[in-house]
């Protein structure tokens, strides 16, 4: 047998140190041995000595060989199964089956039925037989295993049902049944019926709600809500919602107590099964566990759940919430039918909106965004003065209440400001943001007059709003005017809206300013232009391209020479897939897409071997949409040599692609 190199000596040598920092180096070196390429005699060395300490009296050492014995897997099985025929019976013996468990290859199977089954052996000995067993899963692990659970030792049948589930197992109802009267195998027993796709197991697992044993009732909450999704799954869903809809008074308060559980997991099943069971009393429970998000989200299944009647109950739950729990409170309120939300948890909402705690009006907010009527909108028109998340969240709110009514949607908001808009301040703002969001051609003259505005803040928002306001009005000359204010984030939301409204007449404005010293609005000028696809403009974006120092500016100029099909901007194209800026390399590829000629594809297929990954993956997904069969054989090529895995998927999608697309067009 050959000699371990000396840093692979010294670290199992360190298995046993005293520190137990020196303990998990030793592991990490080791790890990063055996998961590589290794000389199968070196391991069989490695595993022999490890295994030494697994026999010693050292506990340390033979939990850190045990986790790096697992690591190695199936490379130390020879060794492994040579010990079982000549280990002594009591600890050793079971560390070696708890291995032969951990290390999990189906090999092991037989090995550990045959210990499982061997009535003279260690009950403990088939305990970690069973326990591997369950760990591997498979036809012949759960064949043996259900033997098992008619085995004359309730610990035996406890391991079984344990191993059953770990391996998901479906197990006839019938066979189970009999292990729910003892109370030693109930809760495992209870576990297991939930995987068994049967709604023969609805009338044994409801009673259990009912249980003297906590353990078992919260065993019983998860295999109900597993249970639902295995019927679910088989074409069957609604069975266990109709059956838990029909539990006790006694049985409800039992699901009302495991919201409140120490399991994370056993707190959502309960939640749910509260919803299914309609049970409104259950609201503050929840409100008690909702810090966790996967509680926030039963929480709101649970007021979907209750329709109508959760409106009621929230507004009781608020008069006795903690202050801590409002949050939670209103964020539940997002969740209810329209028609739920009652005048009293309206004006508790409306209150809320001046709660001292940011969080808690942030949450009323977004409840009444999602929910409110028109009784809100004084409340949220008084806190759109906010200059933070809340006002904006505020006016987002007003926006949708206002969206939401009937007949003229500007009616409202009028009825709200007044004749005289503010003209600065953060109410200013949300006021043009709300008028953005409503899109209604009767707030153009105000927000025309905000761009006069001594704020910059109301300026750039009154900017931005005229973009969202469709059709034909005084705005798109407002924002031509805009385009000379003096500052840059006031231009460039112009240009910004003047794309957005395909405003023509501002070609000539916007082609000036091309020319702004600010970066930021050459990039929305151009951007403005190409949404225009006035062909005016093409001679200016070539310019840009050719002189623009910025490549934001030059990447979104690219983007208008796409659809052109000019042999003259296929060229410019072509040598922009030299650049030494990646994204206008990107870029170009993008608009190579609708050019026929097959001197894109050739450039496309070199920009295959550039040397960033996110270039390939452009140009593949551009040769894919560009259905030139001509690009399959080197595509293949690159496939089998591409590094990357993102980058491989998408060359072997694009292959696919276009393969398709032959087929499709082949006779």
């Amino acid at each position: 047998m050959s000699v371990l190199p000396v840093p692979i000596e010294d670290a199992v040598g360190q298995l046993g140190a005293a520190g137990w920092r020196e303990r998990k180096a030793a592991v990490e070196r080791l790890h990063g041995y055996v998961r590589g390429p290794v000389d199968p005699e070196v391991v069989e060395h490695l595993s022999e000595r490890m295994f030494d300490s697994l026999m010693g009296d050292q506990i340390n050492a033979r939990a850190a060989a045990h986790e790096v014995l697992v690591a190695m897997g199936d490379r130390c099985l020879e060794v492994l199964h040579r010990r079982l025929d000549t280990a002594p019976a009591g600890p050793p013996l079971r560390l070696l089956v708890d291995l032969l468990g951990q290390i999990g290859d189906r090999r092991h199977v037989l090995r550990l039925v045959e210990i499982m089954d061997d009535p003279a052996a260690d009950p403990n000995l088939r305990a970690s037989a069973a326990a591997g067993l369950g760990r591997i899963g498979g036809a012949e692990a759960e064949a043996a295993l259900r033997r098992l659970l008619r085995d004359g030792s309730e610990m035996l049948r406890v391991y079984a049902l344990d191993a059953l589930r770990a391996a998901r197992a479906q197990v006839p109802v019938e066979l189970v049944e009999p292990l729910v009267e003892a109370a030693f195998t109930r809760k495992g027993a209870a576990a297991l019926l939930g995987f068994s796709a049967d709604a023969g197991a609805l009338p044994i697992l409801l009673p259990l709600l009912e249980d003297t044993m906590g353990g078992v009732r919260a065993e019983v909450a998860r295999a109900l809500v597993d249970l639902e999704e295995g019927l679910g799954t088989g074409g069957r869903p609604g069975l266990v919602q109709a059956a838990v809809q029909r539990i006790s008074d006694t049985a409800r308060a039992r699901l009302r107590e495991l919201i409140g559980h120490d399991v994370r997991e056993v707190k959502a099943a309960a939640s749910h099964l509260a919803g299914l069971a309609g049970d409104a009393e259950a609201v503050p429970s929840v409100l008690g566990v909702m810090d966790d998000p996967l509680l926030q989200e039963r929480g709101l299944g649970l007021i979907a759940a209750l329709g109508d009647a959760a409106g009621p109950a929230l507004a009781d739950a608020a008069d006795h919430v903690e202050p801590g729990r409002r949050e939670h409170l209103f964020r539940l309120v997002t969740a209810l039918p329209a028609a739920a939300l009652t005048r009293p948890l309206l004006d508790r909402l409306v209150a809320a909106l001046q709660d001292p705690s940011e969080e808690v009006a942030l949450a009323a907010a977004e409840a009444l965004k999602e929910a409110g009527t028109r009784v809100g909108l004084g409340g949220l028109y008084r806190v759109m003065g906010d200059p933070g998340r809340l006002g904006e969240t505020a006016a987002e709110a007003v926006a949708a209440i206002v969206s939401r009514g009937e007949g003229d949607r500007h009616d409202d908001l009028d009825l709200l400001v007044g004749a005289a808009w503010p003209q600065t301040g953060p109410l200013a703002r949300n006021l043009s943001r709300v008028a953005g969001k409503l899109g209604s051609p009767a707030h153009v003259p105000h927000l025309v007059s905000l761009l006069g505005s001594p704020d910059v803040g109301v300026r750039v928002a009154a900017a931005a709003a005229l973009g969202n306001v469709p059709g034909e009005h005084e705005g798109a000359s407002a924002l031509s005017f805009a385009l000379a204010d003096e500052e840059p984030q006031v231009r460039a939301a112009a240009c910004r809206s003047l794309g957005q409204l395909g405003a023509d007449s501002a070609a000539s404005s916007l082609m000036s300013a091309t020319t702004d010293p600010s970066p930021l609005v050459r990039s929305a000028a151009v951007s403005a232009l190409v949404a225009l696809d006035n062909p005016v403009a093409l001679a200016r974006l070539r310019a840009i391209i050719a002189e623009d120092p910025v490549p934001t500016v030059v990447v979104q100029a690219i983007a208008g020479l796409g659809n052109t099909g000019l042999d003259q901007d296929l060229t410019m194209l072509m040598s922009l897939c030299t650049s030494a800026d990646h994204e206008v390399v990107k870029a170009a590829a993008r608009a190579l897409e609708s050019f026929g000629a097959h001197r894109a594809t050739a450039a496309l297929l070199g920009l295959l071997t550039h040397d960033r990954w996110d270039v390939r993956w452009a140009a593949a997904e551009v040769l894919a949409e560009r259905r030139d069969p001509t690009a399959l054989v080197p595509l293949r090529q690159v496939a089998a040599a591409e590094t990357d895995a993102l980058v491989a998927q998408v060359v072997r999608d694009a292959i696919a692609r276009l393969v398709a697309h032959g087929e499709e067009s082949s006779p």
